[in-house]
């Protein structure tokens, strides 16, 4: 029996339409019932690899052999039937459909005389999502689901197709502590069964704790392949970007000034206008501090941040800017007012990805004064200031003219970043802002964050990474159904664990602790 479930050989890609390389001979070798680590920086070839190996992208060059067979699928239901599932980072969700309906999309069991039963799928899909430590509600619409909640439904979906290889492009990017234990669990319990999985990620603990083998890439070429237990943290990081990469926390403690934003006994009303998403929830930020919030998904963030950017309608509460009230403000009025927004959901909210990275950058500046003149954008001055954007972001693409679309999911990331920091906000709300980012990538946004700390930016933090609110925020609050039930100073003392159990609502402090 062949040793190898998978082998990819000296695999070349160009992309045609803006000629960037990449894959550039590149080989992935893939052992049969391990947990295959792919690991690489933003644009360094692994999601075009994948993509490749699943019909989505036709390959210039290379071998493929699945099971010691050559291996092409034309297309992604090829690659499906011959036993290869994929979590890919942007979701592929139906809006209008349920969870259960999106995950069995095309493989439904229980069909008779044309009618599925849905009463059946549903308890199925429930079962697997508890099994699974990923529990979801399999009615829920999709166009309702947070990004970590699609995610969930994306994984579930792969799981339920019974696939051979299972393919995880940054699972666990939105998901909690507990969350990710429970999906480590999966994984293992899949690889007892037989199961092969590529495992990539940024996050490079986790490939310690559930990879077998790790195959690194760079600039489009596999510099360095086996066991991972020749590897160490350090080395692994200095082979994907060339450089050492210290993530130690600044030892300083900035003063914290006057209060410039402050929510008063907010409430939102969830998607069917009858109860509330969020309820009660009050909160300050100073000059010069970082506050985070802490919660599982689906507890009250999404509809909360939405709220404090304008995106969705406040039913009763207040927020203020300073001092000029902007609840249920339009969206320009409030970014005129001083608050920028990086989304959690990068590809929905974030990003136009038909539109180029200088209409993505420009699109919240072209009225402003210095680009534009008599009421036409200074092309000029806007292509200098996107371009030099691009260098300080290290934005991977040919020109500013590049379609979005066609850049890495961390790319995305990082103009989003760089449109929403350049603004020179007063307020900057972070919704995982390191999600898909390699480990160069994450330290530049954590410096930038620190920086606009000391330049007395208040800065609020929204993030399931527990690592990344201990690493980053001053003062920490954990929402649990929607209310803000706990506030934690930021001290050595404090521990994921004891956030954790907070977020899960196995402890509640009594309202007057909270502040």
């Amino acid at each position: 029996m062949n040793e190898y479930m998978l082998e990819m050989r000296n695999i070349c890609k160009t992309f045609e339409d803006n000629n960037v390389i990449a894959l550039d001979n590149a080989s992935l070798l893939v052992r049969q019932g391990t947990v295959h680590a792919l690991v690489g920086e933003n644009g360094a070839g692994k999601t075009t690899m994948m993509k490749i190996l699943c019909g989505i992208e036709k390959r210039d060059k290379g071998h493929i052999f699945l099971k010691g067979k050559r291996f092409e699928a034309r297309s992604a239901k090829e690659a499906f039937n011959a036993g290869i599932g994929i979590v890919q980072q942007h979701f592929r969700l139906i809006e209008d459909f349920t969870v259960a309906e999106n995950v069995v999309l095309g493989q439904e069991r229980h069909a008779k005389f044309g009618f599925v039963n849905m009463k059946k799928i549903n308890e199925e899909i429930l079962k697997l999502s508890i099994e699974s430590g990923l529990e979801i509600d399999p009615e829920s619409i999709a166009a309702n689901l947070s990004a970590g909640q699609r995610q969930k439904v994306e994984i579930l979906r792969t799981l339920y197709c019974g696939a051979d290889l299972i393919i995880l492009d940054e699972p666990t990017t939105v998901l909690t502590e507990q969350e990710i234990e429970e999906l480590f669990k999966t994984i293992r319990t899949l690889k007892m069964q037989g199961k092969t999985v590529i495992f990539i990620t940024h996050k490079l603990e986790e490939i310690f704790e559930i990879s077998d083998d790790i195959t690194i890439l760079r600039h489009g070429k596999s510099i360095a392949s086996g066991p991972i237990t020749e590897f160490n943290k350090k080395k692994i990081s200095y082979l994907m970007v060339g450089e050492d990469i210290d993530f130690e926390k600044p030892a300083f403690k900035t003063q914290k000034g006057e209060v410039v934003f402050r929510v008063e006994n907010l409430h939102v009303k969830g998607t069917n206008d009858f109860t509330n998403e969020v309820k009660g929830v009050s909160f300050e930020i100073a000059k010069g501090e970082i506050l985070g919030i802490a919660g599982i998904t689906g507890n009250g963030q999404l509809q909360l941040i939405e709220a404090l950017a304008g995106l969705k309608k406040v039913s009763s509460g207040r927020i203020m800017l300073g001092d000029k009230e902007i609840t249920n403000h339009e969206v320009r009025e409030i970014r005129d007012a001083g608050l920028a927004y990086i989304p959690e959901d990068r590809m929905k909210q974030g990003a136009s990805c038909e539109s180029s990275i200088f209409d993505n950058v420009i699109a919240t500046k072209y009225y402003k004064s210095e680009f534009s003149k008599k009421g036409w954008i200074d092309r000029k001055k806007s292509y200098a200031f996107v371009n030099k954007l691009m260098k300080k972001y290290t934005i991977k693409a040919p020109s500013p003219t590049t379609k979005v679309g066609l850049l890495s999911g961390g790319n995305i990331q990082k103009v989003i970043i760089a449109r929403e920091f350049s603004s020179d906000p007063e307020v900057l709300i972070v919704c995982e802002p390191t999600w898909g980012l390699d480990v160069r990538s994450t330290k530049f946004v954590y410096d930038s964050l620190h920086e606009m700390r000391t330049e007395g930016k208040a800065i609020l933090l929204v993030s399931s990474n527990l690592d990344e609110i201990l690493h980053l925020a001053d003062r920490i609050l954990v929402m649990y159904k929607g209310e803000i039930i706990a506030s934690f100073e930021n001290s050595e003392g404090l521990t994921k664990s004891l956030i954790g159990e907070y977020m899960l609502g196995l402890h509640l402090k009594e309202k007057s602790e909270v502040f």
